[in-house]
């Protein structure tokens, strides 16, 4: 019987759970790899059939084909032959067991050992019912064939199957020549297209792995209708492109050349369109100028460890810093000669960055520290010698976002030529000195506060208050005090009275 389900057509060996386990360096990898292989080998005794599937197979293969380091460390294993009750019945004995997708067919079990999830399916079996990601009625069905299911995985290298008893990868599409190729092809022409939300898993995928496109796949994805996708999966998919590549850029082309951007984000797709002034951008349109930015701005990350939404500040502040240009750019005499120009373009970029972010489904942790690092990207071309006092202000203008976030960004902006990497810029300069003057990372705390305005001057909360504080802030940051109490004496001999 359990042939039916097939160990398919096994292309390759690599060594078994058990094996790996024993080499792995990281102990919770380790443990969660012999919690897989055990309970595979409870299956097989109950007549089953366990295989390893989705983003762990894949970067298993490619590991071996480019010599990278595994980089998947979610273990999803689909199990054939087994009813989905009786399954989740046998997981209970290996740690706390979540239903969330038992309408699916998937269940999460959460190892008692490590804590972390190993998922847990059946394979399922989908029809169309109506338009949208979300148009699909799915039920389980543990008896389909190894190549059945496999067949409803949108890309070929997302197709594999590895049975982590035995070693065997199990290659029913051809997923291994094309991740050596490095080719991102459709499963199947007709059921790929299904799924509209499989247009943007391409464009990440093309960006993380660096792959180019098969010409069919291009053109079923330029044909799917990309209005219906919730605008939180269309993030979560540009998120996984910045934060996981090494080269956005080639997610980013991908998104152009699929047709994403023309569909859902227009205000990217202009971009190509809008010229820069050769003698400052030598790498031709905006489009071209944000893609080389993007990449800085994955190596920043990279290079200073940045996570969470320190990532995507940086990440998201590359992408959006010169949507402005789309509206402001036009041809002007300079010193007799005729320029491209895009003057005010910084200001003209909010509005444009907070439509894109919030397409995207973006926090407003984001939306609102991203927005005035684009509002300000070039302060350093604007104000090359600050005054101590101009700075500290700058830092106080930028909250939420700080100094260094936008150093960072600005940083990537000077590095969006197509040349060499070069860490010391105009911005970074700014930076050192917002260190010395401990305003980096957030603005100097108001020495005088309203409490010391009620304490020692009987003044009343009201309108008089914001102007007599912002007075004094205004005083503090030009070092003419530095108590609270010699604050209050300033404000008695030099605040202007009528």
């Amino acid at each position: 019987m359990r042939q039916e389900y097939g160990y398919g057509e096994v292309s390759r060996r690599f060594e078994p759970f058990l094996v790996r386990a024993s080499l792995e360096a990281d102990p919770s990898l380790s443990a969660d790899l012999r919690l897989a292989s055990q309970i595979a080998a409870d299956i097989f005794v109950n007549d089953g059939l366990a295989l390893v599937v989705g983003g762990f197979a894949r970067d298993m293969a490619l590991t071996e084909i480019t010599d990278k380091p595994l980089a998947s460390k979610d273990i999803d294993i689909e199990v054939y032959g087994v009813k989905f009750d009786d399954l989740v019945a046998g997981l209970q004995a290996y740690g706390k067991v979540d239903m969330v997708g038992a309408s699916f067919g998937i269940a999460k079990l959460t190892s008692r050992q490590t804590g972390n999830v190993l998922d847990f399916s059946i394979p399922r079996e989908d029809s169309k019912v109506d338009i949208g990601h979300r148009g699909f009625a799915v039920r389980g069905n543990p008896n389909m064939s190894v190549r059945e299911a496999a067949k409803r995985r949108d890309l070929t290298i997302n197709a594999l199957a590895f049975n982590p008893l035995t070693g065997g990868l199990i290659d029913e599409y051809g997923g291994v020549d094309d991740l050596r190729a490095g080719i991102l092809r459709a499963t199947d022409v007709e059921l790929f297209g299904d799924d509209p939300l499989r247009a943007l898993r391409v464009m990440q995928f093309a960006g993380r792995f660096g792959f180019s496109i098969d010409p069919g796949t291009v053109e079923i994805c330029r044909k799917l209708d990309l209005s219906e996708l919730a605008a939180e999966r269309v993030g979560e998919e540009w998120v996984k492109l910045l934060t996981k590549s090494e080269k956005p850029s080639i997610g980013m082309e991908a998104a152009r050349q699929l047709g994403i951007l023309e569909q859902l984000h227009p205000d990217l797709a202009v971009l190509d369109t809008i010229p820069q002034e050769p003698g400052w951008h030598p790498e031709g349109n905006v489009w071209n100028h944000t893609k080389h930015v993007a990449d800085s701005a994955a190596r920043v990350v990279r290079d200073e460890g940045l996570t969470g939404d320190d990532a995507l500040f940086v990440l998201f502040g590359a992408i959006c810093h010169d949507l402005g240009k789309a509206t402001t750019t036009e041809m002007r005499e300079k010193q007799g000669v005729m320029r491209i120009t895009a003057h005010g373009h910084e200001a003209a970029g909010v509005e444009p960055t907070i439509r894109f972010l919030k397409q995207l489904s973006l926090s407003n942790v984001v939306i609102n520290t991203v927005t005035p690092i684009v509002r300000d990207h070039l302060y350093h071309v604007h104000n090359p010698n600050p005054t101590d006092k101009q700075l500290q202000r700058f830092a106080e203008r930028l909250v939420p976002a700080s100094i260094r976030l936008w150093d960072l960004v600005s940083r990537c902006d000077s590095n969006g030529r197509g040349y060499g990497f070069e860490p010391t810029t105009p911005s970074h300069a700014l930076y050192q000195r917002s260190l010395e003057l401990k305003v980096a990372e957030k603005p100097a705390k108001p020495i005088v506060q309203g409490r010391d305005l009620i304490a020692h001057l009987k003044m009343k909360p009201g309108p008089a208050f914001k102007p007599a504080l912002d007075f004094l802030y205004d005083a503090q940051l030009g070092g003419l005090f530095a108590s609270v109490e010699d604050g209050i004496d300033y404000y008695k001999t030099h605040y202007p009275t009528e």
